[in-house]
């Protein structure tokens, strides 16, 4: 009997983010892209930041997919 195992992935660039299900099934790994988002920058301090409450919704909402 083989089994199947499920693994999440997060991609963070400088544009966008993406959530990844990555199956590995009778010794072939298969991925799909579930969930992509931008990646908004916010100015602070001179500087531009990563949005991290931005990320972390959306990563959120990426796993969320991955378990319904």
């Amino acid at each position: 009997m083989s089994s199947s195992s499920f693994h999440a992935a997060v991609d963070l660039g400088a544009e966008s983010g993406r959530v990844i299900l990555g199956t590995l099934s009778k010794g072939r790994l298969t991925i799909e892209e579930i969930h992509r988002f931008p990646n908004h920058m916010r100015e602070k301090e001179g500087g531009l930041r990563w949005d991290l409450r931005h990320l972390e919704t959306e990563i959120l909402a990426g796993l969320k997919k991955i378990g319904d």
